[in-house]
């Protein structure tokens, strides 16, 4: 099953949206998508210092663990009409396992310039049957 999965965060005159491929993810499969970085304002300084990608485990009795992570700089990306594009790849291994009680999260990081730094999460699975 594909389930194309987005979050937006808008903040200090961008939008970065993030597009997940695929969420349910099965053995073999790379998490994948893109971020789309879009200026909502004419003002052309540089906003954003970096984006960190997140994937955490929520464990039953609240305690998140990092099992992996991407982050990229805004520099050097692909354009697309008026929007920056950058794509990335989340290898999976045997820590994205979840218990009974546990969940996958995928967070997006955005982290300003000024230091302002906003984050989306949502939910994601993999599965290895």
């Amino acid at each position: 099953m594909l389930s194309k999965w987005l979050t937006t965060v808008e903040e200090n005159g961008v939008r970065v949206e993030t597009v997940i491929e695929k969420t349910d993810l099965v053995e073999g499969d790379v998490l994948n998508g893109s971020v789309y970085i879009t200026p909502l304002t004419d003002d052309e300084d540089d906003k954003i210092d970096y984006i960190s990608l997140k994937v955490l485990c929520e464990q039953a009795n609240g305690e998140i663990s990092v099992i992996g992570k991407h982050s990229f700089e805004v520099v050097g990306t692909i354009r697309s009409k008026d929007a920056e594009i950058m794509p990335f790849e989340i290898m999976p291994d045997e820590r994205w396992v979840c218990g009974v009680d546990e969940r996958l999260i995928f967070q997006t990081t955005v982290i300003f310039l000024d230091g302002t730094e906003v984050e989306e999460v949502g939910y994601i699975s993999y599965d290895t049957e």
